[in-house]
């Protein structure tokens, strides 16, 4: 209520303290009228009048009045204009109804006109015309109005007659409509706005979830008023939006290729999604489009068999009343270069194991086998693809990249075969596969120079036997990210494969793992020590890899399905265990990275493989890398040491801008200055607006509902003002005044009494 009141902050009634005061000052006033008596006229009136006021003053004093003051406020509350300035609002939509009658009459082109489609953009220049008609005028009619402009983060936009026209933000590739909501109800110079308006296509992309954001807005009092921009119910179009993979490859080695597809004006419909190599169609997929048309990705697995220039597409069949079908299909160029694997492969006897490892060896165009069967009393087979003797020297075995050692008896390997394989691992990068058998010669390697570089402790009292009850080897949490072991696509369906393959009847006994090596697979039940018994175990020694199989009757798995998982495991072992992993370069620190191409914001994990002045793997070291940014800075990232990595370490570097990122290692025992290892990481521009087709009208509508808003159609944004002039509460402005509680009544309390007391002083009367 306007006005001023009074009211008493006293202990008791103020009527009880007023009657107290009005006595004293009765009986104050009756006896200093009878000791001025005998005093001139002048002083008997004004030694009275001042014990009075000294008397009603001390009451003021006790009543303790307080003036209050209440007027309304005139100034305007703020209303902030937030608009979508990414650059999904390039896009154009067709209209129909109300809608498109609005657009028409506000372009001036009849509703029949053929050029129906209109960018979003200049739909919001349409609502944020000047003039006095418009809804922009009608809100400063109650509000203060501020404009600002959106994608990552916020801009000023003014909105003022006469101010540039709306624009899309040039590099607006990313929507945070959550932060930017939250960013906007901070006002400018901290005064918070009253109420927001959105304007927007509710397509965010990162960061918060903005209905969340806007249900704490609404628990503040502050409504977001949201005019939705974009047909909600796009014409129907599926689409490939982008077929990521590899421009290089190695002739059989694993080909991962990721395609996004899209559907607008669907629904969330299935979609068969075709992967072809130089025009043939190799595999076949359905994906669950999303109604939103935001995109999924759709994960090929292939292995080139034929070296060259190859051609991948990926091709979305047309749907009926599909828009545009031109879209439904994109290729990519992989050039895949033919490197031949030299693999010598022993063995005492052709076990099952043997045959079926063997033959995969022969089958794989990328790999090269020699074959040395040696039949411990019977004699070597001879013959194309057989050798009968072992290497002995380094310029022999120098045609092998591979060694796979298996079920054989000491007594048929040279002790100069043995001393020059470990060597090979060592120093000249090479690998060695030891696969075990069930007449345990496994255990004969102790004491020889292949014991030092397993990744397994050999138990030399035996512990191996025949199972009565077949098992099923168990995935370990390295396998299950490891290239051996992935016999799909996804984690998940790796696991699911794993679970299901063939079970084994057989496993070597072992003493546990060496420092450094990591287990891929375990018996389920059998324990080495205090861990699960491993049954393929892998580590890296040196420059090379070594690898321990334990178990016998993989071939076991091509039950039912053939080749499908038995041969891809074989073939990516071998791979693996060949494959270069880390760049030419010193080999003090070789670095690698799991891709030189990314998008910008996509996580790059980067290894350096570190090594001592004796070769051997670099422990305890303090390992960073020195990245040379796309604007001329540099960034230092630490390293840390990778689980179960013997002299590996690794660090993960985030590229925030599009260019080109060269990172170099740097390790403390050979000083502060890079070392000469580098890769180059090349980011991209990610533009996730261009995948934004419809507008999401769900999560515009939840945003308005939860922060007690409204949702409004753009030829509705006439009703902004009465919407949010309704919200308005008169504000009171309130002053308050306590005058007994001031120094200067105090101070003319004190002049008082002190001038009583000296004119009675003077007068004779004190």
């Amino acid at each position: 209520m306007d006005g001023t009141n009074v009211i008493f902050d006293c202990p008791v009634s103020p009527w009880i303290v007023g009657g107290a005061g009005a006595a004293a000052a009765l009986v104050v006033l009756v006896f200093v009228t009878r000791d001025v008596r005998r005093l001139g006229w002048g002083r008997r009136l004004i030694v009275p009048l001042l014990g009075l006021a000294a008397a009603v003053m001390l009451t003021g004093m006790a009543l303790n009045p307080r003036v209050i003051r209440t007027w309304p406020d005139t100034r305007k509350p703020a209303c902030g204009v937030l608009v979508d300035g990414s650059r999904s609002m390039r896009l154009d939509d067709e209209y129909a109804g109300d809608a498109a009658a609005w657009l028409a009459d506000e372009r001036g082109r009849p509703d029949t006109s053929p050029d129906r489609r209109v960018s979003r953009e200049a739909v919001v220049r349409l609502l944020l015309k000047d003039g006095e008609d418009g809804w922009v005028a009608g809100l400063r009619t109650h509000f203060r109005v501020t404009g600002q402009r959106f994608a990552s983060a916020l801009e000023d936009l003014p909105l003022a007659a006469g101010a540039p026209g709306f624009a899309v933000i040039d590099d607006g590739y990313t929507t945070a409509l959550g932060e930017m909501l939250e960013a906007a109800s901070h006002g400018a110079g901290g005064n918070r706005p009253k109420a927001l308006v959105l304007i927007s296509d509710g397509a965010w992309n990162t960061g918060r979830d903005p209905t969340e954001v806007a249900r704490l807005l609404g628990r503040t009092g502050m409504p977001v008023f949201v005019v939705g921009v974009g047909n909600p119910d796009p014409p129907r179009d599926a689409a490939v939006l982008a077929l990521k993979g590899p421009t290089k490859s190695i002739l059989g080695d694993e080909l991962l290729l990721t395609a996004q597809v899209a559907a607008s004006g669907m629904g969330a419909i299935r979609l068969p999604v075709e992967l072809a190599c130089d025009g043939e169609v190799i595999d076949r997929k359905d994906v669950v489009a999303l109604p939103s048309g935001r995109p999924v990705n759709v994960v090929f697995s292939y292995m080139p068999t034929v070296p060259g220039h190859r051609f991948f597409g990926v091709r979305v069949a047309a749907q009926a009343d599909e828009r545009d079908p031109d879209n439904n299909a994109t290729t990519l160029a992989v050039d895949v270069v033919e490197r031949k694997v030299g693999v010598l492969m022993v063995e005492s006897e052709p076990r099952w194991e043997f045959r079926f490892v063997r033959s995969v060896l022969e089958r794989d165009p990328a790999v090269t086998p020699s074959i040395a069967l040696l039949r411990p009393g019977v004699g070597p087979i001879r013959g194309a693809g057989y050798i009968h003797e072992l290497p002995t020297d380094k310029k022999a075995l120098a045609a092998y990249d591979l060694v796979i050692l298996g079920d054989v008896p000491r007594a048929s390997l040279p002790d100069a075969f043995l001393k020059e394989v470990a060597a090979m691992v060592r120093h000249r990068g090479g690998g060695l596969i030891v696969m075990a058998g069930p007449h345990g010669r496994y255990r004969e390697l102790i004491g020889t120079p292949l014991a030092d570089v397993l990744p397994v402790a050999l138990d030399a009292a035996g512990g191996f036997e025949r199972l009565s009850e077949p098992f099923r080897a168990e995935i370990t949490q390295d396998g299950a990210t490891h290239l051996v072991t992935r016999l799909a696509g996804t984690e998940g369906e790796n696991e699911s494969i794993w679970s299901r393959l063939p079970e084994l009847r057989w496993s070597a006994g072992v003493g546990g793992l060496s420092r450094g090596a990591v287990a891929l697979l375990v018996h389920p039940y059998r324990l080495a020590g205090d861990s699960k018994l491993p049954i393929l175990a892998a580590h890296r020694v040196g420059a090379g890899k070594v690898m321990f199989s334990g178990m016998d009757g993989t071939w076991r798995w091509r039950k039912a399905v053939g080749d499908r998982h038995h041969y891809r495991f074989w073939a990516q072992v071998v791979r693996w265990m060949v494959k270069k992993q880390f760049t030419e370069g010193d080999p003090r620190a070789r670095l690698s990275a799991d891709r030189t191409e990314c998008d910008a914001g996509e996580r790059v994990t980067l290894e350096a493989y570190c090594l001592g002045p004796d070769g051997f793997p670099l422990e305890g070291a303090r390992v960073w890398l020195t990245v040379a940014m796309p604007d001329g800075g540099t960034q230092r990232l630490a390293m840390q040491p990778a689980p179960g990595g013997w002299g590996l370490y690794r660090a993960t570097l985030t590229p925030r801008t599009p260019g080109a990122y060269t990172a170099r290692p740097v390790v403390d025992r050979y000083g502060e200055e890079p070392i000469a290892s580098a890769v180059t990481i090349t980011a991209a521009r990610v533009d996730l607006e261009k995948n934004v087709l419809a507008q999401d009208r769900r999560t515009l509508a939840a945003v308005a509902q939860a922060s007690g808003g409204a949702y409004l159609e753009p030829h509705e944004a006439h009703r902004l003002p009465a919407l949010l002039a309704a919200t308005l509460e008169v504000r009171h402005l309130t002053a308050e005044y306590a005058p007994c509680r001031h120094w200067l009544y105090y101070t003319a309390l004190a002049a008082i009494l002190g001038l009583a007391w000296l004119i009675r002083k003077r007068s004779g009367l004190a």
